[in-house]
């Protein structure tokens, strides 16, 4: 049984556990279907609207990470593999996620450029989380009095200070280990070896169009901003009792700790997380647990739209996409990647 199976399983276990302990109060359940009733539908349609907005940016700050790389595929085509990536990203388990997926249609189109191409979705995700260390000492600052007022809100905020200041040193680190080419010397057995020459490879290339690098780093404020707005259009159809920037303070810790793979898609722990954090603030579990649950559902839909676009999509060099394929070929060319450096 190999370890992603093993990981497969234990996500899918806690995912299970964590939504009985979410649904399984009665009373809870009824005090989510009057609120249901209640509800103004019309700002969930909203979210949809700024769920897409979102997409813009994000493809707009993928679009300059590529081209940095001298790789220039269209506005069109990079939102359309970028929608992919999410369909994927959300809904398929196992290996071959939403990221694979990205970079082997990335590879697909920049056949003379894969490496860089790869690299691209390296430093996305990096340039992503910097932004967010930032937006969360930001936010928090704001709420950090209120946050501390209940023992489950204050262990989760020392949570996320731990989390956000080990991913600011591994950040420092890869551009450390880049600069100074201290990448050579990492032995065989350091942990995710291989993952650490990739992103520091990103580091080094994108260091020379620090200019660009810059802009697409800038570019991620609004663009986390718009997917914070999306759980905000959640919380104003159940109750006016959040303002935006209580939204946004507790986002980011909830953004964080979902984007480790202890359940599948963050479901369940998700909710875990509102129904804590929301708490300081004067909201009841069962709002909060519609909080989270639609939040996510207006990302779901948006995600859903990645699947026709994936329907629909045509390589330009018109090749077949095989599944079975998709993770060899991305881990030949990683491999490649770790010998060069």
């Amino acid at each position: 049984m190999t370890k992603k199976l093993l990981l497969t399983i234990f996500q899918v276990a806690v995912t299970v556990g964590l939504l009985w302990w979410v649904f399984h109060d009665p009373e809870r359940r009824h005090e989510m279907a009057g609120a249901l009733k209640l509800a103004d539908w019309w700002w969930l349609l909203f979210g949809v609207v700024v769920f897409f907005g979102c997409t813009l940016l994000a493809t707009a700050r993928w679009v300059i990470l590529l081209a940095v790389q001298g790789i220039r595929l269209g506005w069109w085509k990079s939102w359309q593999l970028f929608m992919i990536g999410m369909f994927f990203n959300l809904f398929l388990l196992g290996s071959t996620g939403g990221d694979v997926v990205k970079m082997f249609l990335t590879m697909r189109e920049a056949r003379e450029n894969r490496a860089a191409a790869l690299l691209s979705v390296f430093m996305d995700r990096v340039i992503g989380m910097l932004a967010l260390i930032f937006l969360s000492l930001g936010f928090l600052y704001f709420r950090y009095d209120l946050l501390i007022k209940t023992e489950g809100s204050s262990a989760l905020l020392t949570v996320l200070l731990w989390l956000l200041a080990a991913a600011l040193v591994i950040i420092v680190g890869m551009f450390a280990v880049s600069g100074f080419g201290w990448v050579h010397f990492l032995p065989l057995w350091t942990p995710l070896r291989g993952r650490i020459i990739e992103i520091s490879a990103a580091c080094h290339l994108y260091a020379r169009g620090w200019r660009w690098t810059i802009w697409a780093f800038l570019i991620s404020f609004p663009l986390f901003g718009l997917f914070f707005t999306t759980f905000y259009c959640a919380a104003r159809a159940f109750t006016d009792q959040l303002g935006i920037l209580d939204i946004f303070s507790v986002m980011p810790i909830v953004a964080v700790i979902t984007a480790i793979p202890i359940s599948v898609a963050g479901i369940g722990l998700r909710e875990s997380l509102f129904v804590s954090l929301l708490a300081p603030f004067g909201v009841i579990a069962a709002i909060a647990t519609l909080i989270s649950v639609t939040g996510f559902l207006i990302n779901t839909v948006g995600s859903l739209a990645g699947g026709l676009v994936f329907l629909f999509y045509r390589s330009s060099n018109r090749e077949a996409i095989n599944f079975q394929d998709m993770a060899r070929e991305v881990g030949q060319l990683e491999g490649k990647i770790e010998e060069k450096e």
